[in-house]
């Protein structure tokens, strides 16, 4: 590493600290000023409560608003280390040595790469890991609300949906339970009914009270379901555990899911539509693509021989890579509904439209 290669990265990763700061900052002064009522809905509720709260939920939250702001900051901390070049004539001293802007912009890429690779080590090993945490509402951090679930998917029961009027996270039981088992056709084989399950967190089974299972198959066509009868039975055996039923409450938990999770939902779903896992999947990769495109964008305003007003380049740089990082957000996350579109395409066509156009801004750098 030369000194220049040490100078440029030394302003970069200081910028790229304040940027850190400022952006997430931002992020959670502005959720936390929206969602404070929520922090604080309880009569008896204390101050040391309310703060323990704040900082348990935004703990852990730091690492997914990280993962969504990731290639942002990045970007931000390239243009004000290339700006502040320009504001101090440094570019133009660098550029009268003989050194070519693409040399002035490679420990920015190489920089912009080790920063992708700490995304991905954030979202396919922290971010799964605290998925329960991430899934929380912000007026129930102790998870104490019950709610009713209908119909959950168990992909660790073949395909079974477990339903139930009223499911305690803190206490990991459920009342009114009903799980329906079906067949590769989707047809009925088997009910359960409990009045009470508590999950038993060592054996990864639910204990069931009061529970009955009856038989919907046979194969003997002249024997009627209702005189199959029913049997007593003390145990739903699944892997379907407390922390995935709370989960998938979120809106979007399939963002919280790694790689192998994600693949294993596609494969339970195949026959079903599993285009919400496929998208998700693709946009690990072009989310990369994306965050990279992003910062060559950036750079090639701020990689300029001449001396234009840096507000200018900044605005030019706002706009452009404004419009890439919506277009990319909006295919990322929001299904367009466009029958035989796939939802592979879909996610893919930010990096067809946006890097040939970063591939034409670097070419075009006078050097």
């Amino acid at each position: 590493m030369k000194t220049l290669d040490r100078y440029i990265l030394r302003a970069f990763f200081t910028n790229y600290v304040i940027a850190l700061g400022v952006l997430i900052g931002l992020y959670v002064i502005l959720d936390l000023f929206v969602n404070l009522d929520e922090f604080t809905n309880v009569r008896t509720a204390t101050t040391r409560g309310t703060l323990s709260k704040i900082i348990d939920f935004y703990g852990h939250n730091l690492f997914l608003y990280f993962a969504q702001l990731a290639g942002v900051i990045t970007l931000v901390a390239a243009c004000f280390t290339l700006g502040r070049f320009h504001r101090t004539n440094e570019l133009t001293a660098v550029l009268a040595t003989g050194t070519s802007l693409y040399r002035v912009a490679a420990p920015l890429l190489l920089a912009g790469l080790g920063l992708n690779a700490l995304w991905f080590v954030d979202q396919e090993m922290i971010i799964p890991g605290m998925a329960d945490k991430l899934a929380r509402q912000h007026g129930d951090i102790e998870g104490r609300n019950s709610f009713s679930i209908w119909f959950l998917p168990d992909p660790n029961q073949g395909n079974a949906l477990v339903s139930a009027s009223m499911f305690s996270p803190r206490t990991d039981e459920m009342r009114g339970v009903i799980i329906l088992k079906r067949d590769e056709q989707d047809r009925m084989t088997e009910v359960i009914r409990a009045d009470h399950a508590s999950w038993d967190a060592e054996r990864q089974v639910w204990h069931l009270d009061n529970g009955r299972r009856m038989a919907l198959e046979t194969s003997d066509p002249t024997i009627r379901s209702e005189e199959l009868g029913s049997q007593t039975v003390t145990e739903y055996v699944s892997g379907f555990t407390p922390k995935e039923m709370a989960l998938q409450q979120a809106t979007q938990w399939t963002t919280f899911l790694s790689l192998p999770e994600l693949n294993r939902m596609q494969e339970y779903f195949a026959a079903r539509g599993a285009d919400e896992f496929i998208r998700v999947k693709h946009a690990r990769l072009t989310t990369v693509i994306m965050n990279m495109t992003l910062l060559c964008l950036g750079m090639t305003f701020f990689l300029n021989r001449e001396r234009p007003s840096v507000v200018v380049l900044g605005g030019k740089c706002l706009l452009v890579c404004g419009i890439c990082y919506v277009a990319s957000f909006f295919c990322n996350t929001i299904d367009p509904g466009i029958p035989g579109l796939s939802a592979a395409l879909v996610v893919w066509l930010p990096v067809l439209i946006f890097v040939p156009v970063a591939v034409l801004l670097l070419d075009g750098i006078k050097t």
